[in-house]
C-alpha cells in the first residue's frame, strides 16, 4: 500500500448529491499540498547571518543567508594575483628587448664589422706577400680563414640583434596566452565560489521554515531554508469509479474552503491511472464502488491557499 493509500484512508472520499437550480453537485473532499524548495549553499560552512523569518513573502533575488568566506576570499585573491603574473609574463615576452640590451647587440655588430674590416684588410697584405714570396701559403690560408670567421661573426651579431626586437618566438607567446586564459578562468570561478557563500532566492515565495541558527556548521549541501513558491500548490482529492470517467485533464471545477471567499477556481492537470484502493479481484458491482483516483488541480491565480488545509471540490 502506498502513501496515497494512507492518504485515502485518513481523509476518506465524502460526496454528497445536494439540489441546486434543479442539478445535483458531486463534491469530492481533498487538501491542499505543497512542493517546497529547500535552499542550501554548494559548500559548508559556519552560518553567519539568517536574513529571513518564517512567514516572511521574498522575491526571487533576495538574500536568504551569509556563510562565513574567508578560506573563499583567500582563494579568489590568489587567483587574482596568478592572473596579474600571468598577464605581465605575457606582455614580456611580447615586446623586444630593453632598450640597454638592445643598444649591447648593436655594439656586438659595430664590433663584429670592424673585425670583419681588419680580418680583409690583412687577408689582402697577405696576398701581396704572397705574391712576391716573402710568406707561404699556408700563411695566406690562416689570413682567408680569419677573414671568414669575421664575416660570420658580423652575420651572427647581426641575427642577435635582429631576434632581440623581435621578442619570444610564437609558440612561448601562444603558451603565455593559454596561461592568461586560464588563469582568467580560475579568477571566474572563485569569483563564483565566494558569491555563493550569501545566498539569494531563485523564485518567489514565502519562507516555511528557517532549518538553521546563525552560528550552527552547515554540512556541504545542507538545507537552511524552505521556501513554498505560489505556483507549486495544488490541490489533491479522490473521485470514486462512477465518476472517474467525467473528470478531464484541463477542465476547471469550482473549489470551496472554510474562511475562504467565494468563486475559487482549479485547474484539473493529473488523474491517476491507478485505483488507490484495490478490492477483490473479482470487482463486483459493490466493489468497484470503493474504487477511488487520485486527481491533482492548479488553484487559479491570486488563490492563497496553505498546504493541508481542506477543500471541497465540485466535480462536473
Amino acid at each position: 500500500m502506498n502513501g496515497y493509500h494512507t492518504i485515502a484512508f485518513a481523509l476518506p472520499l465524502a460526496l454528497s448529491l445536494s439540489a441546486c437550480s434543479g442539478e445535483q453537485k458531486h463534491i469530492a473532499n481533498g487538501y491542499v499540498e505543497g512542493d517546497y524548495v529547500y535552499v542550501a549553499a554548494p559548500e559548508g560552512g559556519w552560518l553567519s547571518e539568517l536574513l529571513v523569518a518564517r512567514g516572511k513573502t521574498i522575491k526571487a533575488g533576495d538574500a536568504l543567508f551569509t556563510l562565513d568566506a574567508d578560506s573563499q576570499l583567500a582563494l579568489r585573491n590568489q587567483a587574482a594575483a596568478a592572473l596579474t603574473q600571468a598577464k605581465a609574463q605575457l606582455a614580456n615576452v611580447q615586446k623586444g628587448r630593453r632598450p640597454d640590451e638592445v643598444a649591447s647587440l648593436q655594439a656586438a655588430v659595430v664590433a663584429a664589422e670592424a673585425s670583419a674590416r681588419l680580418a680583409e684588410a690583412e687577408l689582402v697584405r697577405a696576398r701581396d706577400l704572397k705574391a712576391k714570396g716573402f710568406v707561404s701559403q699556408s700563411f695566406l690560408d690562416a689570413r682567408l680563414s680569419a677573414r671568414d670567421g669575421a664575416v660570420q661573426q658580423v652575420r651572427q651579431a647581426k641575427s642577435a640583434l635582429s631576434l632581440g626586437a623581435k621578442g619570444a618566438r610564437e609558440d612561448e607567446i601562444a603558451a603565455a596566452k593559454a596561461n592568461v586564459t586560464a588563469a582568467t578562468a580560475a579568477l571566474a570561478r572563485a569569483d563564483y565560489v565566494l558569491s555563493q557563500r550569501r545566498i539569494r532566492s531563485r523564485v518567489d515565495g514565502r519562507v516555511q521554515d528557517t532549518l538553521r541558527a546563525k552560528g550552527e556548521f552547515v554540512p556541504p549541501g545542507g538545507a537552511i531554508v524552505q521556501i513554498l513558491p505560489p505556483d507549486n500548490v495544488r490541490l489533491r482529492f479522490f473521485v470514486p469509479e462512477q465518476l472517474r470517467a467525467r473528470v478531464k485533464v484541463g477542465e476547471t471545477v469550482p473549489v470551496t474552503c472554510d474562511g475562504c471567499g467565494k468563486g475559487l477556481t482549479a485547474r484539473i492537470t493529473f488523474l491517476s491511472t491507478n485505483a488507490e484502493y484495490t478490492p477483490p479481484v473479482i470487482y463486483s458491482i459493490g466493489s468497484r464502488e470503493k474504487l477511488v483516483w487520485l486527481v491533482e488541480a492548479v488553484p487559479g491565480k491570486d488563490v492563497h491557499l496553505s498546504p493541508g488545509q481542506p477543500v471541497d471540490v465540485e466535480l462536473p
